[in-house]
């Protein structure tokens, strides 16, 4: 596209501002230059006018694992911790190659969706590449494990630090920054930690962390009983109960700060979430995957008042093997749905808050500051969703219509930078539209992969 590009439709929704009916977004050199009213007639050379639609910024994911795509619906209907033994068990199938081409799929899923931006854990690495490839920006946090003293913690970290040099490396000329992920206070030793506390602050990376997710971590640290604790034991693993919450728990051992994301929050109480605001962490909501693996639902309104202006809290999809899709309409669509089924009040979560989580709320979590919104001056990450199609029809309200009734496939254009990601109006012989990408080499490979992983399933 020109170096001026102008993009109309029947709604602009910037998110900080009032929705614009009629309006457009004008694009230069990958930033936003004006957000207004339309105006004139395009230029057919440098405009696109989309008509019933609305342009809105590009979706934030700020919780994912772009490296389990190719489980999708592969583990299904198990308590939460045989679901994640079972996860652990069939990832050992996969070979490096594997990986690349999971997580490849993924960010193509995420972009055709209107995602711009994500916050991903990755045990691999592969999800890197593969944001990096289809242009996508956020964080990636190389995961980290550590339940027993098999490795010590000094070589943990010495290996955490060379795969964070190795990701780091890849990353230039992206978008992407690196962080570390301690996945779980029940897969991390306290001493592992308090360790990678020291790091992160002392290297200056961002950390996310899986917490209060189930009731079995809860019964771990509270009590010292169940699953978790009998899989413990069955290692030969000690584990000294610290009859504490979660969020009090990582916060003795030092982790909980502003560079913190704690991702789920299905159990906390009103007093770990205070704790939580005083050390100025995010959250990260995953409506779907929590109440598919029966967790539950997190208490929205505790974990960080929607009305501040600063609320520290996104949305995200989590992997496709707890959720089976990146599609964050759906996402934004069972946020708001549940918080009002489970506090009974239709006020609960509204369509225009589901929205900005999905957006500036995403964008705030991982740090990204010039993106989440369309203001002027901002990076020019953007999507399109039509609203022509029956189960659209009629609209009155780009919020209602974009949460009650849009979906993934309804994206006609992703924006990234400026530059066009993803297009369904390129020719109809292209099943999958990203000018830049090429899926067909990935797609080739797909019927051998699952064909193995399929088989595994008697293993």
């Amino acid at each position: 596209m020109s170096d001026c590009v102008v993009l109309r439709a029947n709604w602009v929704l910037p998110v900080t501002h009032p929705p614009i009916a009629h309006g457009e977004v004008v694009v230069e050199e990958g930033r936003i230059a004006e957000v207004r009213p339309a105006r004139g007639v395009l230029d057919a050379r440098t405009g696109r006018d989309f008509g019933a639609a609305v342009i809105l910024p590009g979706l934030v994911n700020a919780h994912t694992h772009l490296d389990y795509t190719l489980f999708r619906g592969l583990v299904e209907d198990r308590e939460f911790f045989a679901w994640i033994r079972e996860l652990v068990k069939r990832s050992r199938l996969l070979s490096e190659e594997d990986w690349r081409i999971s997580a490849m799929l993924g960010a193509a899923e995420a972009v055709a969706g209107g995602i711009t931006a994500i916050g991903d854990c990755t045990p691999t690495g592969a999800s890197l590449e593969a944001a990096k490839t289809f242009g996508l920006g956020g964080v990636i946090y190389q995961e980290v494990f550590g339940i027993g003293e098999e490795q010590s913690v000094e070589e943990t970290i010495r290996e955490l630090a060379q795969k964070g040099a190795a990701l780091k490396k890849e990353s230039t000329g992206s978008r992407l920054t690196v962080g570390i992920s301690p996945h779980a206070p029940y897969t991390v030793r306290p001493a592992l930690f308090q360790a990678l506390a020291r790091w992160a602050n002392q290297n200056q990376l961002p950390i996310c962390i899986h917490a209060a997710e189930s009731r079995e971590e809860l019964e771990l640290l509270l009590e010292g009983r169940g699953v978790m604790a009998q899989s413990l034991k069955e290692r030969c693993i000690s584990w000294h109960i610290p009859r504490q919450s979660v969020v009090a728990y990582l916060d003795h051992l030092g982790i909980i700060g502003a560079q913190t994301l704690l991702v789920h929050g299905v159990n906390v109480s009103a007093k770990d979430c205070v704790l939580a605001q005083q050390r100025r962490a995010a959250w990260v909501h995953c409506p779907k995957s929590n109440a598919k693996l029966g967790n539950g639902v997190a208490p929205l309104a505790l974990l960080c008042p929607l009305h501040e202006a600063e609320a520290r809290i996104g949305l995200g999809t989590d992997s496709v093997v707890s959720n089976n899709t990146l599609d964050m309409f759906e996402e934004m669509r069972f946020a708001v749905l549940l918080q009002r089924a489970a506090r009974r009040r239709v006020d609960a979560l509204t369509a225009k808050q589901a929205i900005s989580l999905a957006t500036l709320g995403g964008a705030q979590v991982l740090g990204l500051k010039d993106v989440g919104s369309l203001e002027v001056g901002k990076r020019a990450d953007l999507c399109v969703v039509r609203l022509d199609r029956l189960h659209a029809m009629p609209n009155y309200d780009p919020y209602s219509a974009l949460v009650y009734t849009a979906h993934a496939s309804d994206v006609v254009l992703t924006m990234i930078d400026g530059r066009v990601r993803y297009d369904a109006a390129l020719h109809a012989e292209m099943k999958y539209r990203f000018p830049e990408n090429d899926l067909a080499p990935l797609f080739a490979s797909l019927p051998h992969l699952t064909a193995c992983l399929q088989a595994s399933l008697g293993a």
